[in-house]
């Protein structure tokens, strides 16, 4: 993270490649206040470019003073897509307080120099905003220890923009949590959710964000789905190890959840359950192979094998894109940076709507982040995370400080009009941060 973030907002800190942007730092202290009629030196230095000489690297050089509002306003052309590193250096005039004869005091160390970021995005990717997610935990009406309530606001408090409550066999936890919050005045997008298991547990898919429960339509009509799934098991061809009855039944579940306008997300297939991987790895890689779920969980508790999983099916060309989730069953109010200990998936959208949530995922355009370690360990596709590192260093810290206070409305709810009134001011702050800091 660099602490600068609190000290100046670069607005915007998101700008088109290799098109001419004009940018504002605006410092948000006193002691990091620019001095009127003062100059300052701005440098600019692309992270990705290659320097002979790595004694001296070379940038582009800007002398500014501040503009009437108080901040050092600069045009540039940010060429290709990558991070621009700019480095503010303060004249001598600058270094010194007002009451320095008195107290020798000088803005010595963190404020003589200022190291702050822009990332430059190709057409593709500028526009779309990155949104933090998870999309599968539990709740006390499954096997979790949370009420809805506890569970939503903890997961606010640490910046998630959208979330499904995925509990076992039913959808109605995450449906209440989309009822509850229906006029709630904050950015937060639910959707529902529900953790699969047909015709018995041993079976676990996600499904995520569709109109209806898929698990409450096979209770209903249990000898029709198995009717449809024995049609299903008549065209498989499948190789040694994989069962047909096993895999015809994630095939109807992965198609119900289609036709209900959701995601089928494979959960954990390496999660050890009486000592041996709940899922037989022949079927797990056939299922990758065949592209019968929209994404593959990379879940914290078996990261190594997931993400070498992952990554061999990809060179053999299979097309898999990627989340990650805590699969919480407890939320802790106490580290308001990490509600539970596990992954979480970014998705970069242009808005935080369930659809475009889906869409992005279908599209390649997610991440599977961990927070089991400083820094984030992130994985996906190459440019979204060198993206997404920029982010977690100059954009989260910031957002998701200011999303805490209103994950501490949220776990009470329901609010009276105060309380209502201040989760709307708060939900503005944060969200005229994000607008600032992306340009859009």
């Amino acid at each position: 993270m660099n602490k600068q973030v609190f000290n100046y907002i670069v607005c915007p800190s998101v700008v088109r490649a290799d098109e001419v942007s004009t940018v504002r730092i605006r410092p948000l202290g006193e002691n990091t206040a620019f001095m009127a009629g003062e100059t300052y030196t701005v440098v600019i230095r692309e992270v990705q470019t290659a320097h002979g000489d790595y004694s001296v690297f070379t940038g582009v050089t800007y002398e500014l003073t501040p503009d009437e509002q108080g901040d050092l306003v600069l045009t540039h052309r940010f060429a290709g897509e990558q991070q621009h590193v700019m480095t503010i250096t303060r004249p001598e005039a600058d270094l010194r307080s007002p009451h320095y004869d008195i107290t020798h005091r000088t803005k010595y160390r963190e404020n003589v120099t200022a190291v702050l970021n822009v990332y430059s995005l190709r057409p593709d990717l500028y526009g779309l905003r990155a949104f933090k997610g998870e999309v599968h935990c539990h709740t006390y009406e499954s096997d979790g220890t949370q009420d809805v309530c506890h569970t939503i606001g903890n997961y606010r408090g640490a910046g998630y923009d959208f979330m499904a409550i995925t509990d076992h066999y039913i959808s109605m936890s995450s449906e209440k949590s989309m009822r509850l919050y229906a006029d709630a005045p904050v950015d937060m997008t639910l959707m529902l959710g529900e953790e699969v298991h047909m015709p018995t547990e041993h079976i676990h898919i996600v499904h995520l964000g569709g109109r209806e429960s898929v698990n409450a339509y096979f209770r209903a009509r249990k000898e029709e789905v198995r009717a449809e799934v024995d049609e299903i098991k008549k065209t498989l061809n499948l190789p040694e190890g994989v069962s047909v009855e096993d895999y015809a039944w994630r095939i109807w579940i992965a198609n119900k959840s289609h036709e209900f306008g959701g995601l089928s997300i494979l959960a954990h297939p390496h999660w050890i359950w009486n000592d041996v991987y709940f899922m037989g790895e022949a079927t797990t890689m056939q299922l990758l192979r065949d592209g019968v779920h929209d994404a593959l969980d990379l879940c914290d508790s078996d990261l190594d094998t997931s993400v070498a999983l992952w990554n061999e099916m990809r060179l053999q060309g299979a097309r898999i894109p990627v989340v990650a989730s805590t699969d919480s069953h407890y939320t802790d109010a106490n580290d308001p940076q990490r509600p539970a200990i596990g992954g979480y998936t970014i998705v970069f959208a242009p808005d935080r709507q369930p659809a475009s949530i889906m869409q992005a995922v279908r599209d390649e355009k997610s991440l599977a982040v961990f927070n089991h370690c400083k820094p984030e360990a992130i994985h996906g596709p190459y440019r979204l995370v060198k993206f997404a590192r920029f982010l977690l260093d100059h954009y989260y810290p910031v957002y998701v400080r200011l999303c805490h206070g209103q994950g501490v409305l949220m776990a009470d709810w329901p609010l009276d009009a105060d309380e209502m009134q201040a989760l709307a001011t708060l939900n503005r702050r944060s969200e005229a941060f994000a607008k600032e800091f992306y340009g859009y």
